[in-house]
């Protein structure tokens, strides 16, 4: 265990412990490099010896690492120090769902549902990622002070391959809120996460969970074989469609349950929208999935509570093979038990020696006999009948994915839909197939197919209304940015004199501070400035080539187009000293009136050093101007230096800008990464506020490279460097 001070890695410092699980203790630290408080989880001593277990502790870091979405709890960096294996989390203030709704609960159906939106918008970004979860529960999910929901613990999520999910055959999770599927130890797929989420938003509605026993067993057993309760009987003021996504999220089979994350997004969306919203159950079959008499007696007999440890906050992980974890009835311990469905008897009675070497020796012969068969069937009889067992691949594109599903299945093929969004093709027709048309395949091949559906959540967001901020005294690059948090856009601008506000400051808007809008109205500004014609932003304003030009030349070009000079940093150039050799943004693109154009500036050639005799000194002495074209000629001639040529290290600054699309956000991570032509690299990070744009990013190096600028995981700028 890590004490108060401790430093990892020559950064982390330990702080505190704020929770432990199954395979790690979490801590909170600082960042010493970046200043800020993360979240530490270590992997247990008794762990560390395992090389295995360590490998799948950093794999499953690395694949959550993967994820960045602001309803998902980040992953900043996996590293180990000496004998310490630790993943740095991002640290969040706040309590869990389950102490919320032990303080709270229940709650209204608005706020289940817009909950219930955050939570299954975090699980459709993991499962784009092909990441499932698999221990969905309140316990790891977050609520911060502003009412931001996380979802944190990845631990025990698996990765699954672009075209079959797989789990590890285990029953993992928390009890009361896993599947059927989890409960038996089968395969889980995106559709078991979403019954975990069901089981939340029937806790959030009504305080209860829907299956209680005196043992995890009988929970599991519930899962598995009775009826899932309706919310209402519980709490009779939760409205029909509330209870309808909830019963169709539980489905006992996961055919009929929501198969991705999408389809229960758009229930929960469309109720939150209209209070009439109708989620239709109509094709639903509540089929309970029954165990043998055998298989629950072995099931209750093998939840045995000997061995336990620790349970809190930051769920179950360190899943070993042939291993059911399942949670108690608190969730305050963590049982382990192997599952053996084999049939086992103990002997009674003595047997004579006689009899066993005969039973022995009948063993021997029907094993070889055994093997004699199967290697004779599978050198003549299974190729002659698998041989041309193959299957071509029909022609499905620009057919409805109904019929296309049904011509695939028809040709003994399984189908795998993948949903692009799309306004050129009408929504439900196939636009792409994989593998094409004609490929002989096996039975049972999978084809996968792009589905084209119109942008739903956008027509949504339209028909949502927003308050309209305060503009007066901003700046038109401030209103920009406020407007965006906002979901508006800047409509008609016109310039007027005014000592009420500073110049290019908003004199006045329409419609007012305070009014209701719908999501992505414009907002009409007056500003302070030289009275002009009005004119209308139907257009952005195109950015002027300013190569070659002064900074002072480039100010002047730019204050004329309502655009603004950003950064200046210099760099070593043939082009004359003082003159603009790089810009920011690209010549010609459209930008918001108010934009900064970041610049580079040529501070004349590299000088290099010359060490003439002294003698010659005088004669040999150059000009500014000769010495570009001079040098590199010197340098090449072997009879005039033996010499290599040395590098000189110099240090150059990167700015990283804000993207319009990207503005909304009170914080982003930036990170800058350089790339230098002989391999090596460099990567500096930082979080940044709106406020804070253009950040500059300093390196040090030598000769040419690139540096990639990504801002919350997203690339937006690739540009070349020279040292």
């Amino acid at each position: 265990m890590l004490t108060s001070g401790t430093l990892l890695g020559e950064r982390y410092e330990i702080i505190e412990k704020i929770g432990a699980g199954g395979m790690s203790i979490v801590y909170k630290a600082k960042d010493n490099r970046l200043q800020r408080y993360v979240a530490i989880k270590e992997l247990r001593e008794e762990f560390v010896q395992d090389e295995e277990f360590v490998g799948k502790f950093r794999k499953e870091a690395l694949s959550a690492a993967s994820l960045s979405h602001p309803n998902i709890v980040g992953i900043y960096d996996v590293g180990s120090d000496k004998e310490v294996h630790y993943i740095v989390m991002e640290y969040v203030e706040g309590k869990t769902l389950k102490q919320v709704i032990a303080e709270e609960g229940p709650f209204d159906a608005k706020t289940v549902l817009e909950l219930g939106v955050q939570m299954v918008s975090a699980l459709k970004h993991a499962h784009q990622k092909k990441i499932i979860h698999r221990d969905i529960k309140p316990q790891n999910i977050l609520i911060t002070s502003d009412g931001v929901l996380k979802v944190t613990d990845f631990g025990i999520a698996k990765a699954v391959d672009s075209s079959t999910i797989v789990a590890s055959g285990n029953a993992i999770g928390s009890v009361h809120y896993f599947s059927p599927e989890q409960a038996k130890g089968k395969y889980v797929n995106e559709s078991s996460d979403l019954y975990s989420c069901g089981i939340v938003l029937f806790e959030l509605a009504t305080k209860r969970l829907p299956f209680e026993a005196d043992s995890h067993i009988s929970i599991a057993l519930k899962h598995i074989n009775e009826e899932f309760p309706r919310p209402s009987s519980i709490n009779p003021g939760i409205p029909e469609n509330l209870e309808n996504i909830i019963l169709h999220a539980t489905c006992k089979n996961q055919v009929d349950r929501y198969q991705n994350a999408d389809e229960m997004l758009r229930d929960m969306r469309g109720v939150l929208q209209n209070p009439n919203y109708v989620v239709g159950l109509a094709n639903l079959t509540e089929r309970t999935i029954l165990l043998s008499t055998e298989e629950t007696q072995i099931l209750r007999e093998s939840g045995t509570d000997d061995n336990h440890e620790e349970y809190q906050d930051y769920g179950t992980e360190g899943i070993q093979e042939g291993e059911a974890l399942v949670s108690s009835k608190d969730d305050e311990q963590i049982y382990e038990s192997n599952v053996d469905f084999d049939d086992q008897e103990d002997e009674s009675g003595e047997v004579s020696t006689f009899y066993k070497v005969i039973v022995s020796m009948g063993g021997i012969l029907a094993t070889l006999a055994l093997v004699i068969v199967i290697t004779l069937a599978c050198v003549f009889w299974i190729p002659s009948i698998t041989k041309g067992k193959t299957f071509s691949v029909p022609s499905v594109v620009e057919k409805t994915q109904e019929n296309a599903e049904k011509l695939l299945k028809k040709n003994n093929l399984e189908v795998k839909v993948i949903e692009v969004e799309t306004d050129e093709v009408k929504a439900g027709t196939v636009i792409e197939q994989s593998p094409v048309p004609g490929t002989a395949v096996k039975k049972g091949t999978i084809v996968e197919i792009q589905v084209a559906v119109s942008n739903e959540d956008e027509e949504e967001a339209r028909n949502e209304e927003v308050t309209v901020p305060y503009l007066t005294g901003l700046t038109i690059n401030e209103v920009t940015m406020e407007l965006s948090k906002a979901g508006l856009h800047v409509g008609k601008i016109v310039y007027e004199a005014s000592n009420l506000v500073e110049q290019n400051e908003v004199i006045r808007q329409s419609p007012k501070a305070g009014e209701i809008v719908k999501d992505g109205a414009e907002i009409d500004l007056v500003i302070n400035g030289e009275e002009r014609e009005e004119e209308e932003r139907t257009e952005g304003i195109e950015v002027p080539n300013l190569y070659g030009k002064t900074v002072e030349e480039a100010r002047r070009t730019l204050g004329g187009m309502n655009l603004s000079l950003g950064s200046q940093s210099e760099e070593a150039s043939e082009e004359p000293k003082g003159t603009i050799i790089r810009q920011t943004v690209s010549v010609g693109s459209t930008v918001e009136p108010g934009t900064r154009i970041n610049v580079t500036v040529s501070k004349g050639p590299k000088q290099e050093e010359v060490s003439p005799e002294p003698s010659e000194a005088p004669e040999e002495s150059t000009t500014p101007e000769e010495t570009p074209t001079q040098t590199p000629e010197e340098t090449l001639q072997p009879e005039e230096t033996n010499q290599p040529q040395e590098s000189v290290t110099t240090t150059q600054n990167v700015a990283a800008n804000l993207p319009a699309d990207m503005a909304g956000k009170e914080s982003y991570h930036v990170v800058a990464k350089l790339t230098l032509d002989d391999g090596t690299s460099q990567t500096q990070e930082a979080d940044v506020t709106p406020d804070k744009f253009p950040y500059n990013f300093s390196f040090q190096g030598e000769g040419t490279g690139v540096v990639n600028i990504f801002i919350d995981g997203v690339s937006t700028s690739q540009d070349p460097i020279t040292f």
